[in-house]
């Protein structure tokens, strides 16, 4: 090999080798995810954009060798949290993926470090959809009970003038009592869908009626449906 080829071969050679010597160096500060790392590092910790793998699992940003700004972080255990992140905690708006009484649960809302501190929504519940549905009003009674019950009005009263009513809950126990409609023992956010068939203003037709609605906040809540 001539001398010249050498000279352009060998700093090749080095420009190659030395990311992947500064790669091996970048340490990953948070205990559970010390392992392999891949991503962008400065000054010798992991700093940008960059995945770990340790006991745990972390595709996201990082700030001095901690996971800060946003990303996804996945236990041992399977559960997981994606959302944002400050100095190596949950911090700001995220969604976690856990489990509880043997099902899978998530939770969203906002962390402060590390703790949930509530739900991110500017309300604590949304309307998804609906139709043939008037006003819809959020009640929350108090904290101490978990519960959606549903109130159906007519003319600024309760009115039980309807049929064909169908519900569904993403928890709870159904109940549909003299007393109350809803579901017992709810857990939150909760997901709920109300069909029901009314008659008009006029009662001259029969309108199909539904509301597809969440709330995020736990409690014990009743939703006034009006139509």
């Amino acid at each position: 090999m001539n001398i010249i080829l050498k000279l352009l071969i060998f700093p090749l050679i080095a420009f190659m080798y030395l990311p992947l010597q500064a790669q091996e160096e970048c340490e990953v500060l948070a205990e559970n995810l010390k392992g392999e790392y891949r991503g962008n590092c400065r000054r010798g910790l992991a700093h940008g954009y960059g995945e770990a793998q340790g006991k745990d699992h972390y595709l996201g940003d990082f700030k001095k060798g901690l996971p800060h700004g946003k990303g996804i972080y996945t236990w041992s255990t399977g559960e997981k949290y994606e959302g944002e992140w400050k100095r190596g905690l949950r911090d700001g708006e995220g969604t976690y993926y856990f489990f509880a009484n043997g099902k899978d649960s998530v939770i969203y809302g906002k962390w402060v470090d590390d703790k949930y501190v509530g739900v991110y929504n500017e309300r604590p519940y949304n309307v998804d959809f609906r139709n043939n549905v008037g006003r819809i009003t959020f009640s929350k009674i108090s904290d101490d009970q978990s519960y959606v019950r549903l109130k159906f009005i007519r003319n600024g009263g309760e009115n039980t003038n309807i049929s064909d009513l169908l519900l569904a809950g993403s928890s709870g126990v159904e109940n549909t009592s003299r007393m109350f409609t809803g579901f017992e023992n709810a857990e939150f956010p909760f997901k709920g869908t109300v069909k029901f068939s009314a008659p008009n203003a006029f009662y001259s037709a029969i309108l199909k009626c539904e509301l597809r609605y969440q709330i995020f906040e736990p409690g014990a809540w009743v939703v006034s449906i009006t139509y």
